[in-house]
This record gives C-alpha cells, structure tokens and sequence, in this order.
C-alpha cells in the first residue's frame, strides 16, 4: 500500500489530510493576514470556517484522517472574524442604525428627531399620506 492512503472497510480509500483539511488551514491563513483590513479578515475567515468544520464533518464520518489541520485552520478562521469584526464594528453598527431609523420611523418620530426645518420637510415628504390626512391645512407650511 502506498504511503499516506490507508484503505477502510467497503472498499473506499482517501489520502491521510483531506484537500478540505488543507483547503481551511490555507484559507484561515489568508484570512489572518488579510484580517487587518477588515472585510478580507472577516469574508475569508467565514469561509475558512465553513470549510474546516466540512473537514472535520470528513474526518468524524471516517472518510479522513488528521485533525489537526482543519482545528488548526478554524483557530486561524475564528481569530481573523474576530479582529475583522472589530475593525469593522463601526461600519457594521452604523449601516445597522441607519436602516432601523430611516425605514422604522413613523411621522411622529420623525419630526421629533427633526433639528432644522429642512428635515421637516423631508419627513413631511416621506410619510406625505399621513400628513396630508392628518394636518390637511398645513400642507404648505
């Protein structure tokens, strides 16, 4: 038998590290090398994740050894999403802010947080069914 491919019952052989198993620990460590830009860290690492746990999916099902290479690709995964999410958390909580208070605001809400006369005129324009209903002879104020 060659070296590296072990045969299991039913006929079916594979080599001892799976492509998946170096397929994660590849891209786990592109995503920490990239995880200081933010994105590239966290897209990667999402991706490295998924295909290190299909790898250890390969070795608890037998049909591959080693289990160091894919835990050591998820270690790399987990740590570029966290130093990706950090760099990233302003911009994430901020898109996150702005669709819950321009999509979720009612007029009452709106004039409220209102600080000049022009924004007025905007959430008069956005919710312009409801005002017209409400204020009918203040439509051009």
């Amino acid at each position: 038998m060659a070296s590296g491919v072990s045969s299991y019952p039913g006929g079916s052989s594979t080599t001892s590290e799976s492509g998946a198993s170096t397929f994660a620990l590849v891209v786990g460590g592109m995503a920490l090398v990239s995880a200081w830009t933010g994105w590239g860290g966290l897209l990667l690492g999402l991706v490295a994740v998924v295909g290190a746990v299909v790898a250890l999916m390969r070795v608890r099902a037998g049909r591959a050894h080693g289990r160091r290479r894919p835990v050591l690709g998820l270690g790399l995964a987990v740590v570029a999403v966290v130093i990706g999410t950090v760099i990233e958390w302003p911009t994430l909580q901020s898109a996150v802010t702005y669709l819950h208070t321009s999509q979720a605001r009612t007029l009452d809400e709106c004039m409220r947080q209102a600080i000049n006369e022009k924004e007025q005129n905007m959430c008069k324009s956005q919710h312009l069914e409801e005002y017209r209903t409400r204020y009918p002879d203040r439509l051009n104020n």
